[in-house]
């Protein structure tokens, strides 16, 4: 049985699509950097899946030597990833040039240089072998240009015109390539109170981990080179898409 690779995968939506790729049969490798949560989700995923094998390993991925460190890792431990899911991510709000460098450069690392570089190596072996299947997670901010979340929405936009381009490289050597952009999802990320979250899910606003996970999942299974999931935040992109320059001022004003 292969295995599917999910990054970032001990908490949130990587946990809900290590919990979605297990009950599609395939064999876990939980990759992250905090061990006593790769625990706990290996004993999530295995009493819920006690037929297929979950292996978790600490990395801080947000290093420059992450990606082929956790390539060379797989092959020598023997494990054949056909399906590669890159969702390791950060996030911080605040004016960009008040944060330290070394927070942005993290994320810069994170969201682009970790999930590009994993994404050419397994992607030429995927290619290869004539079968596989990688789907990288960014944001509906890819497609903003929102003051507070400058280097997030840039590394995420990144993300996003580098896996449609990947995808129309692979397509046609049976190497399928998705890149999912939800908008707001009920974790921890944004750390609002429980109340307003279970408000903002009721009225689908926010979409559960699990939601994101079996729409990405199944657009990355039917070919799809991008979703995004949930009414709302389509809705919102469009927004987005055609707001004036002086309606994004106004937020910088007030945030900034």
């Amino acid at each position: 049985m292969n295995y599917a690779l999910v990054t970032g995968g001990s908490s949130g939506i990587g946990l809900a699509y290590a919990e979605e790729m297990a009950s599609r049969n395939y064999n876990i490798l939980i990759v992250s950097n905090r061990d006593d949560l790769n625990l706990q989700a290996q004993e999530q995923i295995q009493r819920h899946h006690p037929d297929i094998s979950v292996r978790t390993l600490m990395m801080d991925l947000a290093t420059t030597d992450a990606a082929q460190k956790l390539y060379d890792y797989c092959h020598e431990q023997e494990l054949p990833i056909e399906v590669l899911i890159n969702n390791a991510g950060m996030f911080y709000f605040g004016a960009s040039v008040e944060k330290p460098v070394s927070l942005s450069e993290k994320m810069m690392i994170l969201h682009v240089h970790t999930p590009v570089t994993l994404s050419l190596l397994f992607g030429k072996e995927m290619k290869d072998r004539g079968q596989g299947y990688i789907l990288n997670a960014s944001s509906i901010t890819a497609f903003m240009q929102f003051p507070t979340i400058a280097v997030y929405e840039s590394t995420k936009r990144c993300l996003m015109t580098f896996s449609y381009a990947l995808s129309s490289e692979l397509k046609h050597h049976g190497v399928r390539v998705c890149c999912v952009c939800p908008g707001a999802v009920d974790t921890d990320l944004y750390n609002l109170p429980v109340n307003i979250r279970k408000w903002l899910c009721r009225f689908g606003v926010m979409l559960k981990p699990h939601q994101v996970a079996k729409k990405g999942v199944k657009a990355l299974f039917w070919g799809w080179k991008r979703r995004i999931p949930g009414v709302w935040s389509r809705i919102f992109v469009a927004l987005c898409l055609i707001a004036p320059d002086w309606l994004v001022d106004i937020v910088k004003q007030k945030f900034v």
